[in-house]
């Protein structure tokens, strides 16, 4: 599972032993209140389009095993298996921690 964010969000998740991806109002109303990722990589083409976030977000990446259930969002986009939520923050230990840094977009 991945999740992209920029500098800020980038120096703040790393900065603990325990990733915490905050659950938040997205931009879209149609979207729910949570914390968003995808199975999309970086290289995947008009990527801040299919996932609704500005380039800037783009510019660094978590990778994860998911450690609790994850949901598909509603209205179509998650039909794919490519853009999930969770509700609430949601905590990743160390031992589902895969990887993160730039993506070089």
């Amino acid at each position: 599972m991945n999740h992209f964010t920029d500098k800020d969000g980038y120096d703040a998740i790393r900065s603990q032993p325990t990733w915490l991806f905050k659950a938040e109002t997205p931009h879209s109303s149609a979207s729910p209140f949570g914390a968003y990722f995808t199975t999309y990589e970086p290289t995947e083409r008009n990527l801040s389009k299919k996932i609704f976030v500005p380039v800037a977000k783009l510019a660094f990446i978590f990778r994860f095993t998911p450690p609790a259930e994850l949901v598909p969002i509603p209205g179509g986009r998650g039909r794919l298996g490519k853009i999930f939520y969770s509700p609430a923050d949601y905590p990743v230990g160390r031992p589902h921690q895969l990887e993160n840094g730039p993506t070089g977009l």
